[in-house]
């Protein structure tokens, strides 16, 4: 089977963490590079996150590359979502995750894109799980590689409600100019967003399970406490909501995800709108859909995708 060769980028709390797991423990995927952003704590957090993970699965062979501190143009202000991943980003775990050994790269996050794509005999797929900055300052600086990315396939977005907002989902206002960007460049571009994302949780009792899996699951169990605990209490979700990897499973096993063909921009320049991905699922501005854009999953498959990879790590660590 020919592999789907991808580049992560990431702003590594606890889903983006599990995404991780996903890519590198499913063989539908050669993954190329991750690249780092802000989000969901601050570039050097998120970075360290992502080579302990790594580090975790024994997957130091995969380049890590710092990407953007801050937006492209909004004044940054970071958010504060220790509330749902922990003051380290990943779940503040009694006993947490080592230092890693491994370091990243000597180039920044676009660079490290731009040679990968340049160097690339095929195209590549982008998959930006954080804020959309690392992808946008690529578009914008190296627009003669657009040829050479096979799609975007981004978290993000909703057709209606938020997160960050009442309207805007938490990647995309923390740089809404960034996604802007992003949907008027005409690449191809998959919207996972959360109108499905929400949907594809890991129910609270279908996360005990996890501690007698294996090693690797034991583990995410114990990441998960704080993260369980948000969905419960301020969400008022069924389960944990697996945002980033479901980018991961649109793209080995399309048929699991529901999708429309729909416009999609960024609203950057309303009082309480900023930030919204106004996404035209009734075609009523009669534009040419830029982006397919996800409205539900079938969430057992997919739970259980994220399962089995967890399975294929831990015990390709344990054969080592």
């Amino acid at each position: 089977m020919e592999k789907i060769k991808i580049i992560m980028d990431v702003d590594t709390g606890i889903d983006d963490a599990i995404a991780i797991c996903l890519a590198c423990g499913n063989e539908a995927f050669d993954v190329l590079g991750i690249t780092t952003t802000y989000g969901n704590r601050k570039l050097e957090q998120t970075t360290e996150n992502t080579l302990k993970i790594l580090e975790l699965i024994g997957r130091t062979d995969i380049p890590v590359a710092k990407g953007a501190e801050k937006p492209i143009i909004k004044v940054y202000e970071p958010e504060d979502y220790s509330v749902v991943h922990g003051y380290d980003g990943l779940g503040d775990m009694p006993d947490p995750l080592p230092t890693p050994e491994k370091k990243p790269l000597d180039i920044s996050a676009v660079e490290f894109m731009a040679r990968t794509l340049a160097a690339s005999e095929e195209p590549i797929t982008l998959v930006p799980v954080g804020p959309m900055t690392n992808v946008a300052t690529l578009i914008l600086t190296h627009p003669e590689l657009m040829p050479k990315i096979k799609q975007v396939m981004l978290m993000g977005g909703s057709t209606l409600k938020g997160n960050a907002s009442p309207v805007a989902e938490a990647n995309i206002m923390q740089d809404p100019e960034a996604a802007h960007i992003l949907f008027k460049s005409g690449l191809k571009i998959s919207m996972a967003c959360l109108d499905a994302t929400w949907k594809g949780y890991i129910g609270f009792d279908e996360l005990e399970d996890f501690k007698n899996d294996n090693w690797l699951s034991a583990t995410i169990y114990d990441m998960c406490g704080i993260y369980a605990e948000h969905y419960k209490l301020r969400m008022k979700n069924p389960g944990l909501a697996m945002h980033d990897s479901l980018t991961l499973a649109w793209l080995a096993k399309p048929e699991l995800v529901k999708s429309k063909d729909c416009y999609v921009t960024v609203d950057i320049d309303g009082r309480y709108t900023y930030g919204m991905t106004v996404t035209d699922v009734r075609n009523v501005l009669c534009h040419r859909p830029n982006a397919t854009v996800s409205l539900d999953v079938d969430r057992v498959p997919f739970i259980n995708m994220i399962k089995e990879a967890m399975a294929n790590l831990a015990a390709q660590k344990k054969g080592r």
